[in-house]
């Protein structure tokens, strides 16, 4: 096991809230003008379609490389929690008929299903990877690679 590997989950959950606020702020958090979309042909404000499709990309991309190196479920978690942090406190800072709550509430549904399903990728792709590695390096009897192991 390297020693990227064997981080505690509560790292992974710190480094992914970071990188989920991040996400967050990157994409979504500096924009606040109205927009014409192209592809919907509609007037949008504050984000287009373009720029939501990206950020939830980012989000996928973060969390299955984090899941992928380390903690599948703390990742999926770091994640959510820290992009869901960041929009649902910006949102009640400019939301005076409390509804930032069922668009929190919609968000939270969303972020755990997405990221769950992104971990689960990371964490495939790293159990393909090692199977591949070890199909790889020759093993003697002992468990060690073997005289021919480069």
């Amino acid at each position: 096991m390297s020693t990227l590997s064997s981080r505690p989950p509560v790292f992974v959950l710190s480094l992914g809230a970071l990188l989920g606020a991040l996400t967050w702020a990157v994409w979504l958090g500096w924009d606040r003008t109205t927009s014409y979309d192209v592809i919907t042909g509609t007037v949008q404000t504050p984000y287009v379609t373009l720029q939501v499709l990206g950020c939830a990309l980012t989000v996928g991309v973060v969390t299955a490389v984090l899941a992928a190196v380390w903690h599948p479920v703390a990742a999926a978690v770091g994640v959510s929690l820290g992009f869901w942090l960041g929009w649902t406190a910006y949102a009640a800072s400019q939301d005076d008929s409390g509804l930032y709550a069922v668009g929190s509430l919609m968000l939270a549904v969303g972020l755990a299903g997405g990221t769950a399903l992104a971990a689960s990728v990371g964490a495939w792709v790293r159990t393909a990877t090692d199977a591949v590695r070890r199909r790889r390096t020759p093993r003697d009897g002992f468990g060690e690679p073997g005289i021919g192991a480069g």
